[in-house]
């Protein structure tokens, strides 16, 4: 069960990860990647030489009881010699809750109509009710007896059964046609026929993962090794990478490259364990415009290959009707999902302090593109606030959007002309997101820091076809302590 490192609601729900178990979404497994370096580095910059241990506790919390998620968070960053340090975090959490299945609502779910009913049950109904009139033992009787001939002689037995059939024909007639229409009353009156909402699956999981990274500088030369894990019930996660970062033009201008690796293993719709590879690579910039500005460039490339489906995502045929609504989960089939999977990644962000204020801002822009056929956008505004000598506000905003995947689909059309690939998973649809929140730092003396942070995510769908109670929305809330020495 994937879940969300540090309460940051994931940049690109559906962009980041393919393994989506019933959970909160955009919720990342820990991977070491290069994504997640660059950001690492410049918060070592920031902190200088300075040595802290801390701690943060973080809920995440849908809208409607959906999924709840617990975290704690052990952190560390330590200097082992001038040039090298350490640095890394130990993660614990429980994750519960319900969320979407990949059904859609009940009230979409196909089924026949009355008269598609009659013609399939009408004959199987009726061919029961003759069958219950030869086996009455009253009838038998008569069998027995020989009044039709020796018992055991097929002429005989026939001859029997047309003496059935000209008892009461209509009566048996009826009898078959009140079935047919009880049948379908019972399924259209059913509760859950009206239910507008999408059914929702409950699940439990922990999860225990630790990264840790080494940055060595050499001069002009900065080289950073890195490693994860992370485990679950249904999931394992090996991550590694190394980063490169060259100082030039009297260290105004940084240059960087990297490349990670995860080698994970996941449980698949049946229960067996399966691989998934993914590799990343990454190029960036950071050009610093005098003491008060620098802009931020990356581009990265990445491949994965293996089972990137979600084994708790099912799909509904449109020509397969649904016999019954008392399975709130309905009888849909497993996902199909590509095996292969690229993406191309860029990001810019201008960082800029404003003197009057005694504050600074960061506007940044992220493209993605997938082999999924997947277009995304990302911007997000940021601003730090100092407040006197100990206090930073920190408000937030950011706006995600994205196309549909190329298999995505509310129900699948002909399940005998199925398309290679398909899913229903609402992370996979037209979508949109908003994120808004603020943080509060406050350096309470020079060997501890405190912080809390709250924000509200919430998820759209923009197609017009998916139910938008697939969408969850969120409260995020973190607080923590460092200390520092």
């Amino acid at each position: 069960m994937t879940t969300c490192n540090n309460w940051q609601p994931p940049r690109e729900p559906v962009a980041t990860t393919n393994r989506q178990r019933p959970g909160p979404r955009r919720k990342q497994l820990l991977a070491l990647t290069v994504a997640i370096a660059l950001p690492l580095m410049k918060i070592s910059r920031a902190l200088g030489e300075e040595n802290d241990v801390g701690y943060r506790k973080g809920y995440y919390r849908e809208d409607d009881g959906r999924m709840r998620i617990s975290t704690d968070t052990w952190q560390f960053n330590l200097g082992i010699k001038d040039n090298i340090r350490v640095n890394g975090e130990v993660i614990v959490d429980g994750i519960s809750g319900a969320t979407p299945n990949g059904a859609p609502p009940q009230t979409q779910w196909p089924i026949n109509t009355f008269s598609q009913s009659y013609s399939q049950n009408y004959g199987q109904n009726y061919g029961q009710l003759f069958i219950n009139e030869v086996n009455d033992p009253a009838n038998q009787t008569l069998y027995t007896a020989g009044l039709f001939g020796a018992v055991g002689d097929p002429a005989a037995y026939q001859a029997y059964t047309n003496y059935v059939a000209t008892l009461n024909p209509a009566q048996l007639a009826n009898q078959a046609s009140n079935a047919v229409y009880t049948a379908y009353n019972s399924l259209t009156n059913h509760p859950n026929y009206h239910h507008n909402k999408v059914p929702l699956a409950e699940m439990h999981d922990h999860r225990n993962a630790f990264s840790i990274q080494m940055p060595m500088t050499f001069g002009l030369h900065s080289i950073t090794p890195s490693f994860a894990y992370s485990a679950e019930s249904d999931y394992i996660s090996f991550g590694g990478a190394l980063n490169y970062s060259l100082a030039l033009n009297d260290k105004n201008t940084t240059l960087s490259a990297g490349w990670g690796h995860n080698s994970d293993s996941v449980r698949d719709d049946l229960g067996i364990w399966e691989n998934k590879m993914t590799d990343n690579a990454f190029l960036g910039l950071v050009q610093l415009f005098g003491p008060k500005a620098y802009l931020t460039v990356n581009a990265s490339v990445g491949f994965e290959h293996g089972y990137l489906a979600d084994p708790y995502r099912e799909v509904f045929f449109a020509n397969v009707p649904q016999s019954s609504f008392d399975d709130p989960q309905g009888n849909g089939n497993p996902e199909v999902r590509p095996r292969h999977r690229n993406n191309q990644i860029l990001y810019t962000s201008w960082t800029q302090f404003v003197t009057p204020l005694n504050g600074s801002f960061e506007l940044s822009y992220r493209f993605f593109h997938d082999s999924y056929g997947i277009f995304a956008h990302t911007a997000e505004l940021d601003w730090h606030q100092k407040i006197g000598k100990h206090l930073v506000i920190s408000p937030t905003f950011r706006y995600y959007v994205q196309n549909a995947a190329d298999f995505y689909y509310v129900m699948v059309p002909d399940v005998n002309h199925p398309p290679s690939f398909y899913s229903s998973d609402y992370r996979l649809s037209q979508m949109e997101t908003f994120a808004t929140g603020v943080s509060l730092t406050w350096r309470v003396q020079k060997h501890l820091s405190l912080d809390v942070s709250y924000l509200r995510y919430v998820m759209q769908g923009l197609d017009g076809v998916t139910s938008q109670s697939a969408y969850p929305a969120a409260n995020l809330v973190s607080f923590g302590a460092r200390i520092w020495f």
